[in-house]
């Protein structure tokens, strides 16, 4: 979409915002791209921006120290275009660098607080460094559980882990034992997230969610069962004998959750 001689231009004029604005704390990256004749609805094409920022991260990412400063600033001040422009830098400067970043994205989320930003940064940081870095970055979303109550970093470290499920069921039990510590959880959006994490277990390793339920068999916790109870995914005998034990059950929260199982596999018993 980018004829020759503007791509030659673009990568100039990005070379020279990354030697001599930068340095001088001049932030304002649109003036690599202003010059370009084309607009779309009277803006820049986003395939020029998406253009100028992967050049731009070319350079970012073997020097990830000298650009923390200009990456948080566009993040914050420089609007959707900047969160766009900061997202694909991200994206490939802190798979490379993952230490690096660690503690800006941590402020990062913390400091996000609509929906729809924080869901493009945990897909297009988080989730890839999840994906290169499991064994460090499955511990760093259960960390972030712990310390964050706001409901759509919670709901997007659910949906992150879920997602890793899906494309590597090796690790369904790792995430699920690392999840099961807040099943005593009354965050109504924790609990939600660990009925999301059971019901992805059961299309990835239904013998793994069998030994689930059968793990707690004998449990009278009504955290637990209501959890139980909203992650039932198939009828099966075994699922069928905790219903029957929580419809007998003094406790009004364990019968009310053995109504909710109930109501699952009538719908499974539908399709």
């Amino acid at each position: 979409m980018i004829s020759y001689d503007w791509q030659q231009r673009l990568k100039k004029d990005c070379k020279d915002f990354l030697n001599n604005k930068i340095p001088n704390r001049d932030y304002d990256f649109e003036i690599i791209y202003n010059a370009y004749p084309e607009r779309v609805n009277g803006e820049i094409p986003q395939y020029v921006t998406t253009f100028v920022a992967k050049e731009l991260a070319k350079v970012i990412s073997r020097k990830p120290d000298q650009f923390i400063d200009f990456l948080q600033f566009i993040q914050k001040n420089k609007g959707d275009v900047g969160k766009k422009i900061f997202n694909i830098i991200m994206q490939k400067v802190a798979l490379k660098n993952p230490e690096k970043y660690d503690q800006m994205l941590i402020k990062l989320i913390k400091e996000t607080e609509d929906e729809s930003s924080l869901r493009k940064i945990f897909d297009n940081i988080i989730f890839p460094l999840l994906k290169k870095y499991p064994e460090r970055y499955i511990d760093e979303l259960i960390e972030w559980l712990r310390v964050n109550n706001n409901k759509y970093i919670i709901e997007n470290i659910f949906k992150s882990l879920s997602n890793y499920i899906k494309i590597n069921k090796e690790k369904a039990k790792d995430i699920f034992e690392n999840c099961e510590s807040f099943w005593n959880s009354e965050n109504q959006f924790i609990r939600a997230g660990n009925i999301k994490i059971l019901k992805r277990i059961f299309r990835v390793n239904p013998e793994l969610y069998r030994e689930i339920y059968n793990s707690y068999q004998s449990t009278y916790n009504p955290n637990f069962i209501e959890i139980l109870a909203s992650g039932v995914t198939e009828d099966s005998k075994i699922i069928r004998q905790l219903i029957e034990r929580w419809n007998k059950s003094g406790n009004i929260r364990i019968r009310k959750a053995a109504v909710i199982a109930n109501k699952n596999i009538a719908k499974i018993k539908k399709k």
